[in-house]
């Protein structure tokens, strides 16, 4: 069952790709926009926030397209002399870099990481569970497209999670501690089970049995011992509010591989889905993060789990390619 919270909703479905439409008329040299064009542009973009938003965006992004060589461009697209051929073209070829990089960009972003996985001690693939006994005995298990390094000493046994999310029982040794470390802090215990997701902006501990103590990046950063059923977000600068959680829910992921939530926002449980899914789901979190839900969704089949989602939700998605789903908003009729 999956029930929603009902905001107000935008339809905001083309809005990138008229911002980049936008964009390419207000940047020809060769054929400059008219006055009523310029108008019209700007009555666009005080029309909603998310408009202009969505300009000053590929602005950043793309740069100003009129620095782009004119000589260069009209040489790849015609030998012609006809003049009007020539703004055409370009027009044309302007336009469609735009979007290619409105769709293609966010690959680049995601390449890095990719190659970070695959240098990494251990890792697993989109889609794929793994279990390791380390030297210690302490075993760790790696989700959907997760990495880590692992570098054990006489003193201390480390594991830096560089992406994704484990869950490890680790093998009592009061003399070397266990450390879970990502660029947001460390996550300390001598002999526990628990689990660490790392996320974009934050790492999320979970405590499963005993204690651990999490702290920051930054220097000087509180210690926060947790108990069995607590779970806190870790930032770079500081603690999250520690709160509880289900163990029950945590063990029906990492056994069944099913994603219990309650109350969730929608845009944070389309980033989990995202990461046990080989493809790219594009979606605008700021729209989607006041819907809640509550439900059980398979992660092992993302796409049913966004089906389901659909189904209760004011959601269109639209499948790009087998690599490209664009999630957005259905405007109330």
């Amino acid at each position: 069952m999956v029930t929603s919270s009902s905001p107000e909703v935008t339809d905001s479905e083309s809005i990138v790709t008229q911002a980049a439409e936008w964009v390419v008329l207000m940047s020809d040299e060769e054929n400059p926009p008219s006055t009523a064009q310029k108008q019209a542009f700007l009555d666009w973009r005080n029309q909603d926030p998310q408009h202009d938003e969505a300009v000053d965006k590929l602005q950043t992004l793309l740069g100003d397209i009129q620095q782009f060589p004119r000589s260069a461009s009209k040489a790849a697209l015609s030998v012609s002399t006809s003049k009007a051929y020539h703004q055409h073209s370009w027009q044309t070829l302007a336009k469609t870099f735009v979007l290619l990089m409105v769709i293609f960009i966010p690959m680049f972003v995601w390449l890095p990481d990719k190659v970070t996985l695959m240098m990494a001690d251990k890792q697993t693939s989109v889609g794929d569970w793994q279990s390791y006994t380390l030297a210690d005995n302490s075993v760790i298990m790696l989700s959907s497209d997760s990495a880590i390094n692992v570098d054990f000493n006489h003193s201390q046994r480390t594991i830096h999670l560089l992406k994704g999310e484990i869950r490890v029982k680790v093998s009592k040794n009061r003399q070397r501690p266990f450390v879970v470390k990502t660029e947001h802090g460390s996550l300390t215990a001598l002999g526990t089970e628990f689990s660490v997701d790392k996320r974009s902006d934050y790492t999320l501990l979970k405590v499963i049995e005993s204690t651990v103590a999490a702290t920051c990046q930054r220097q000087g950063c509180d210690v926060k011992p947790l108990q069995p059923g607590q779970q806190i977000r870790v930032y770079a600068e500081h603690l999250g509010k520690v709160s509880d959680f289900s163990v029950a829910d945590v063990s029906l992921m990492w056994n069944k591989h099913q994603l219990m939530v309650d109350g969730m926002p929608l845009n944070e449980v389309l980033t989990i889905l995202n990461r046990f899914h080989k493809g790219y789901f594009y979606f605008d979190a700021q729209q989607l993060e006041n819907y809640h839900v509550s439900a059980v969704l398979p992660l092992d089949n993302p796409q049913s789990a966004l089906a389901l989602l659909a189904d209760s939700f004011p959601l269109k998605v639209t499948h790009i390619s087998p690599w490209w789903t664009a999630i957005t908003v259905v405007p109330k009729t």
